[in-house]
């Protein structure tokens, strides 16, 4: 907890916050001490939460009590048990109150207190024995601190020591709100550990340390600590403002944006109560005091909180930050001046310069003097940015003359005080940042007020009066019409410049604008505003905000990328209070586009064939078939990181048409071979595709339904049946600016679940006496199997008419007759003799794909059969037949 050295007292505070109302809380610890000079000891702290603990004085205070010197006491401490080697802790002496004197190696117990009053002495020992230090390295007692506040209006306070034969009491329970000046137990309570020496040292450790309580809560983010700049000076007779951050680092490179509410010390003074909230990291706080003399500011606690033992850090002016700076000193006279917030480049307007006094009698202020002129010496000083690593030190200008920026070279400045000893100046400041101005009146023999000092001092905010946010090109009619910018998902570059005033009625801040080249902020939002499509996806800007640097020409720039298509326009968008605790306007470009896709993302779904005869599962070869399911591919236009592009399918930005879709269907079968081993050829006819909006972002690319295929036929395709295996392509894809797909070509096969079959019609040769009734002519479809044909019986779906069939019909009448095969077979067709005799031949006019080489010629050709009535003679190359029965 400490060195070694003499007179230090430090603290560390447990992360946890303890509930002190209603709970249980119990700690427990080994306790070493030993070696050194014989002192001093430690203390366990309970104090309230809603203070940012600070340690207490050193030596016999233990870090917790106050000292006489002027060191406070524990902030916000409310419990200190100490655990006293040298035995002052208990003793009313420097500066502490109450208690039975020096007790050496005791533990007593002080009440609450604030500053250097109270911590009461409640409670102790007497002299222990064994004593605090008698455990050596080796041999730890064991300590257990009892606070039961579950009863309403108590807080019941033990102590036990366990120095090996169980745990003893040390100090009884009582209740520690029934002591004179107690505070009552606060809402959340912080545990903490001190450590002090005096004029001697000793080793004192801590091990195994447990704290249970029924309730524990963690403590959330935290301010690292606060900074106050004020002007160190102010009147008596008026408020004064200060500015207040909360900060999220050491070095408050970041500032601490959530919401804070910050409790100000002194207590009383400040115009709005002591506690101060604070948005973005920034706010400020008003103080009226009617005395003359010093006042110390400080932030004494804060929810969230703030980190333990962090200390305020103040700044006078522009000078630098430390904890001594804290002091405000409050004058009976001087100068007094309310500086508005300024706009950079842009006149102020009149401000009033008072030359005032306090009134004895009614503390207002009042004239100093009136209706005369005097000399007032004018400085400026810079607060932020300070001195350090500006980019440019441009000075403040009261009535068109530059002043000067520092103490050391003042701009002397004729002011005529009217009545109401009031003057008026007008300021411009042709910069960004945060700056002081300083006034000074010095009175002299020649205007009869040798010795008069009048000061005056106060600060304002300078910002931007607009952002010229610019891409390298832009394109004023903002729509579909915009030639080509950059990808979506590509990054650009976006610049930012921070513009001073030119004009009341400006609109336009790139154009001859003054620059603020001081301004700095980082993490201002970048935001898209879409200009078209109308109704469109914004998108996502990346990154989501940037960082304004100081630079001379004000300009940042930022690799930028949009995630959608479309035109937009690109703002800076700062948060409220953002810069110094003020607002700033936003900035708003022109607007820059085309932005289009990257690429195409390509999603086949090979469709599915349909068999010419769906019942059966198999086409003829040459029989034409189509789409069960038409083929399809889902073009999804793609960001440069692979994101959909929505905007992309709005009307005047898709560029892609169907035409922009090429495909190549095959002309052969990718496995099957004729009988001479050449592949099977395949025919396509193919009507127009057809191209769809889905959804935003989605289209779809549709083969026509109306496609027709066929394997063609020809002698030598007898073949056996064979499953189709044809390969389509999506070749590319392309729309008019250019846009490709991610990964072409597409190669897909569709589904066919279904044989090809060479088939053929088959007609009987038939004979009988011109006297019957009629002959019946069979006739079937068959299908080429095995090396044979055979009756195709899976065919029960192609259809038959006579209607089809040539004859000359000499010898016979056919009769009309329709229908469909059933399992290959049907008819048989009916010829009814006309009574002569003689042979007719029947031809049937069939499609391709009922037709065979009949005549081994290598020529498809339709089947026939003939029909003999009356004596058949038989052919003449048979000598003898006879009928042979069978088995």
């Amino acid at each position: 907890m400490t060195e070694a050295v003499s007179n230090q007292s430090t603290a560390a505070t447990l992360q946890r916050e303890i509930p002190g109302a209603n709970n249980l809380v119990v700690l427990e610890f080994d306790y070493y001490a030993y070696g050194g000079s014989g002192a001093d000891g430690i203390a366990v702290v309970l104090s309230d939460a809603a203070i940012t603990p600070q340690p207490g004085s050193f030596g016999g205070s233990l870090g917790y009590a106050q000292r006489s010197n002027g060191d406070a006491g524990f902030a916000g401490g409310w419990l200190g048990i100490g655990i006293d080697e040298f035995g002052n802790f208990s003793s009313p002496t420097e500066g502490r109150q109450g208690g039975p004197g020096r007790v050496t190696n005791s533990v007593s117990i002080r009440g609450s207190g604030s500053g250097i009053t109270g911590y009461r002495y409640l409670a102790g020992t007497g002299t222990l024995s064994p004593g605090i230090d008698a455990t050596g390295a080796n041999s730890p007692h064991r300590y257990r601190i009892t606070v039961d506040s579950r009863v309403a209006g108590q807080a019941i306070v033990s102590v036990e020591r366990n120095v090996g034969s169980g745990f003893n009491e040390l100090i009884a329970p009582f209740n520690a709100l029934s002591a004179t000046g107690q505070a009552a137990v606060p809402d959340n309570f912080l545990f903490s550990l001190t450590g002090s020496t005096g004029g001697s040292t000793n080793i004192h450790e801590l091990d195994e340390l447990q704290l249970c309580a029924l309730r524990l809560n963690p403590v959330g983010a935290q301010v690292d600590h606060f900074e106050i700049d004020h002007d160190g000076v102010a009147l008596t007779c008026q408020p004064e403002t200060v500015t207040i951050r909360a900060c999220a680092d050491a070095d408050c490179n970041e500032l601490f944006t959530d919401p804070v509410a910050a409790t100000l010390a002194p207590e009383d003074g400040w115009v709005s109560g002591n506690i101060v909230n604070i948005t973005g990291g920034v706010g400020s706080a008003t103080l009226q005091n009617t005395v003359a003399g010093q006042v110390t500011l400080n932030i004494i606690g804060s929810q969230p909180s703030t980190r333990p033992q962090s200390q305020t850090l103040c700044r006078i002016g522009n000078g630098p930050l430390a904890p001594g700076n804290c002091t405000l000193n409050f004058v009976d006279s001087g100068l007094a001046f309310e500086l508005p917030d300024l706009i950079s480049h842009r006149p102020s307007g009149p401000i009033q310069i008072r030359a005032v006094r306090r009134d004895d009698q009614s503390q207002a202020c009042v004239p100093a003097f009136e209706n005369v002129s005097k000399t007032v010496q004018f400085w400026s000083t810079y607060v932020s940015p300070d001195e350090a690593g500006r980019s440019a030190s441009r000075m403040v200008e009261i009535d068109e003359i530059a002043i000067g920026n520092n103490a050391a070279s003042p701009t002397n400045l004729e002011l005529n005080f009217g009545a109401g000893g009031i003057a008026e100046i007008d300021i411009v400041y042709p910069d960004a940042g945060q700056m002081q101005l300083n006034a000074l009146y010095s009175g002299s023999e020649a205007t009869e007020d040798a010795g008069l000092l009048m000061p005056g001092a106060d600060s304002f905010v300078s910002v931007p009066a607009g952002f010229c946010v610019s891409a390298v090109s832009s394109c004023s009619q903002g729509d579909e019409t915009c030639p080509l910018f950059r990808k979506a998902g590509e990054p650009f570059d976006l610049t930012i410049t921070a513009a001073g005033w030119q004009s009341d009625a400006d609109v336009d801040f790139c154009a001859g604008n003054p620059v603020t080249p001081n301004f700095e902020l980082p993490g201002i939002p970048l935001q898209a505003e879409l200009v078209a499509p109308a109704g469109g996806e914004t998108g996502i800007v990346s990154p989501g905000s940037y960082d304004h640097a100081r630079a001379v020409d004000a300009e940042t720039t930022v690799a930028l990328d949009q995630s959608e298509v479309g035109v937009f326009r690109f703002l800076t968008s700062p948060a409220p209070g953002a810069y110094l605790g003020r607002d700033l306007p936003q900035g708003r470009s022109a607007p820059v586009g085309r932005f289009y896709p990257d690429r195409f993302r390509v999603t086949v779904d090979p469709g599915v064939f349909e068999a010419a005869c769906g019942v059966g599962q198999f086409t003829y070869s040459g029989q034409p078939f189509g789409w069960l399911m038409t083929p399809t591919a889902m073009l999804e236009p793609l960001s440069v990181q692979g994101a959909r592009t929505r905007n992309y399918t709005s009307d005047g930005f898709r560029r892609l048409s169907v035409a922009g879709v090429s495909t190549l269907a095959p002309t052969e079968d990718a496995a099957a071979t004729d009988i001479n081993g050449d592949p099977i050829v395949f025919s396509v006819t193919q009507e127009a595709a057809e191209l769809t909006v889905q959804e935003p972002g989605l289209m779809l690319f549709s083969f026509s339904l109306n496609d027709q295929f066929q394997y063609l036929k020809s002698p030598v395709t007898r073949i056996e049946p064979f499953l189709p295996e044809l390969v389509f392509a999506i070749l590319s894809v392309q729309d008019a600016d250019g846009v490709e797909a991610e990964a072409a070509p597409y190669n897909f096969e569709p589904e066919a679940s279904f044989e090809i079959r060479y088939g053929r019609l088959v007609m009987d040769n038939v004979f009988g006496p011109e006297t019957v009734e009629a002959l019946f002519m069979p006739f079937r479809i068959e299908s080429f199997e095995g090396g044979r044909f055979v009756t195709h019986d899976a065919d029960s779906c192609t259809t038959w008419t006579t209607t089809d069939i040539d004859s000359a019909e000499i010898h016979h009448a056919l009769l009309a007759d329709s229908g469909v095969f059933e399992k290959g077979a049907a008819g048989p067709l009916r010829l009814e003799p006309v009574g002569t005799q003689g042979t007719d031949l029947l031809i049937w006019d069939v499609p391709d794909w009922l037709k065979d080489d009949w005549g081994n010629d290598g020529a498809l050709t339709d089947p026939s059969a003939t029909a003999t009535f009356g004596v058949y003679r038989g052919n003449d190359r048979i000598i003898y037949w006879r009928e042979v029965p069978v088995n």
